[in-house]
C-alpha cells in the first residue's frame, strides 16, 4: 500500500463547512492533531506476507439524479460538470445540450442547480442570459448567448480578489464560418464573484501550450505548491497511427501564463497489447485516455487522485467506442500509481440504460459523512455517434467509504505487513479498517530495530474486530501511545479476513 503520510494538521473547527467536510477525512474528532498515512501505493509495505493492495470501487447509483426536463436542455445533460458544496449547499454546474436545428443558438452551454442533500436538484430561474427571448431559466454561460462552450471545470479561489473568487476553464466554440466571429475558440478561462455571473478572462488566452481545448482540463489552486496545478489533454496524430490522447499537467502563478504542458500518464505498452476478440483488426492505439481527471484530494496533503476516461477503440470501425473511467494515485500530481487490477473505477450501467455508453467523472470528491461522494455524467450514446442519434443521460453519483480507494487487504488465510521506520506526533493510534464477520486484527509499535516496544507487543494489543472510518487502537486497556511518539518507529499488522484502509495518530487535546 502506498501510506501517504501527511503532515500534522491543525484541525480545531473553523466557520465554513467545505473546511469541516476536509477535516472529516483526516479527523474524526472536532479537537485534535493529525498524521494520515493513507492507502495510496505500497510506500508503507516495507515487509509484508499475504497482503494485497486493492482497489475498492464505489456504489453507483442505478437512476439519475439529475436529468434534461427544460427546453435549453433539449439535447441532453452533457460529461463535462462540476460539484462542489459551500456553507452546506450543494452546488453545480453542469452542462447542457441543444438539439442540432435550435434556431439561432450553438450546440452546448453552462447551467446552474443546487440541492440541500446532493441528490435532489432545483434549477433556478436566473434571469441573467436569454432564451428564446426569455432570461427565465438557469443558465450561466457563455455570457454572450449565440456562443457556446464544451462544458466547464469551475473552482473556488479564496485567495483571489472577490472578483474572480470563482474561476473556470472551458472549451469555447466559434460560431460558424458564415456567422460574426466574436470570439476566439478554444481553452479559455472564465471569471466570476459568485458563481453565476461569468466574464471571460482575456489576458494569456486561448490558451493552448501543449494541451487540447476539447475535454474536460482541471485547473485548480494548490495551497501546498502555492501555485495554480492544471490537469489537461494532450493529443497527436502520429504517422500510421490513429489520435493518441493521453494527461499533461501545467502550473501557473498567476492563473494568466502557464507552464507548457508535460505528461504526467499515458497508455503503456501493455493498454496497447491487450487481448482482443476474433476477427478485430487491431487499431493503434486500442485504448487512451480522453479526460485527464487529474485533481487533489480534499483534507490530505501531498494527495492526489486521477479519474481519467478510458476510451476503448479497438479496431478500425472503432467498435466499441465506449468510455469508463479509471483511477490512480499519486503524492506529487508528477508520478501516478496504477492499481492492480487494471479495470473500471466507475463502470458503464445496464445495457440501454443513460449510462450505458460513455461516462465521465467529473470534479471534485465530496467528503459527506463517512463517505466520498463522486460525480459522473452519463450518456447512452456511444463516442462515434453523431449528435442526431437519440440518447438519454444524466448526472449520476457513486459513493464510496471515506478514504476507501485503496485497502491493505489479508486472506483468510492471514497476512502481515511492516512499515518502515517513521515518526509521529500525537497520543492515539486510530485505523480506518473492516474486519467484517470473521476477520480481526492486531498492532505491534515496534522500534527501528524492529523490536516491540515495552506495552505495545502485538501480544499486548487488544482484538481488534469491526468496521469503522476510526477505530480506536488499545494495548492492554490502554490506547495512550505518548511513549512511542517522537523516535522513529514501525508499526506490524497482523490481520486475517480484513481491509486495512488507512491509519492516523491523533492528537487530543485534554481537558
Amino acid at each position: 500500500i502506498n501510506y501517504t503520510m501527511h503532515s500534522s494538521v491543525n484541525v480545531k473547527k473553523k466557520t465554513t463547512v467545505s473546511t469541516i467536510l476536509c477535516q472529516t477525512s483526516i479527523c474524526c474528532k472536532s479537537s485534535c492533531q493529525v498524521i494520515m498515512y493513507n492507502n495510496w501505493d505500497t510506500k508503507f509495505f516495507c515487509r509484508k506476507r499475504n497482503i494485497s493492495l486493492v482497489l475498492n470501487r464505489p456504489y453507483q447509483d442505478l437512476d439519475p439524479v439529475l436529468v434534461a426536463d427544460r427546453p435549453w436542455e433539449s439535447g441532453g445533460i452533457g460529461c463535462y460538470n462540476t460539484v462542489m458544496r459551500e456553507e452546506g449547499v450543494f452546488r453545480l454546474w453542469y452542462d447542457v445540450m441543444l438539439d442540432p436545428d435550435t434556431p439561432g443558438r450553438f450546440n452546448r452551454q453552462l447551467c446552474y442547480a443546487e440541492s440541500a442533500d446532493g441528490i435532489h436538484w432545483k434549477k433556478p430561474n436566473l434571469g441573467l442570459i436569454p432564451f428564446a427571448g426569455s432570461k427565465h431559466n438557469n443558465i450561466v454561460s457563455p455570457p454572450a448567448g449565440t456562443q457556446s462552450q464544451q462544458g466547464a471545470t469551475v473552482f473556488r479561489d479564496d485567495k483571489a480578489p472577490k472578483s474572480e473568487r470563482y474561476k473556470a476553464w472551458t472549451k469555447l466554440n466559434p460560431p460558424p464560418r458564415q456567422g460574426k466571429r466574436t470570439r476566439a475558440g478554444g481553452l479559455r478561462a472564465l471569471v466570476s464573484p459568485d458563481g453565476l455571473r461569468w466574464k471571460f478572462l482575456d489576458q494569456g488566452y486561448p490558451l493552448l501550450n501543449g494541451s487540447a481545448a476539447d475535454s474536460q482540463n482541471i485547473p485548480f489552486w494548490d495551497e501546498e505548491l502555492e501555485r495554480y496545478v492544471a490537469f489537461v489533454r494532450m493529443k497527436n496524430f502520429p504517422k500510421g497511427r490513429d489520435r493518441t490522447c493521453w494527461v499533461g499537467r501545467m502550473t501557473s502563478s498567476d492563473f494568466r501564463t502557464w507552464t507548457q504542458a508535460r505528461t504526467v500518464f499515458h497508455a503503456d505498452p501493455r493498454d496497447e497489447a491487450m487481448p482482443l476478440p476474433t476477427g478485430m483488426q487491431p487499431l493503434q492505439p486500442v485504448l487512451d485516455f480522453y479526460t485527464p481527471g487529474g485533481m487533489k484530494y480534499p483534507g490530505a496533503p501531498s494527495s492526489y487522485i486521477m479519474l481519467p476516461t478510458a476510451y476503448h477503440h479497438w479496431d478500425h470501425g472503432r467498435f466499441p467506442s465506449t468510455i469508463d473511467v479509471q483511477f490512480l494515485s499519486s503524492r506529487d500530481g508528477i508520478r501516478w500509481h496504477r492499481p492492480e487490477p487494471r479495470g473500471p473505477f466507475l463502470g458503464l450501467g445496464a445495457d440501454g440504460g443513460p449510462s450505458s455508453g460513455m461516462i465521465f467523472a467529473n470534479p471534485w470528491p465530496l467528503i459527506v459523512g463517512d463517505e466520498i461522494w463522486i460525480y459522473y455524467g452519463g450518456t447512452s450514446r456511444f463516442h462515434l455517434d453523431s449528435a442526431d442519434v437519440p440518447a438519454q443521460t444524466g448526472l449520476f453519483r457513486a459513493r464510496l467509504r471515506l478514504d476507501g480507494f485503496l485497502s491493505a487487504d489479508a486472506p483468510d488465510k492471514g497476512g502481515t505487513f511492516t512499515t518502515p521506520p517513521l515518526k509521529f506526533a500525537g497520543n492515539r493510534l486510530e485505523l480506518n479498517v473492516d474486519t467484517g464477520g470473521g476477520g480481526w486484527l492486531e498492532v505491534e509499535i515496534q522500534g527501528a530495530n524492529g523490536r516491540a516496544l515495552p506495552g505495545f507487543s502485538r501480544r499486548d494489543c487488544d482484538l481488534i474486530r469491526g468496521n469503522s472510518t476510526c477505530k480506536a487502537i488499545s494495548w492492554g486497556g490502554n490506547s495512550d501511545c505518548t511513549a512511542a511518539a517522537g523516535q522513529p518507529v514501525r508499526l506490524r499488522f497482523v490481520m486475517r479476513s480484513t481491509k486495512l484502509y488507512a491509519f492516523q495518530f491523533v492528537a487530543s487535546q485534554r481537558p
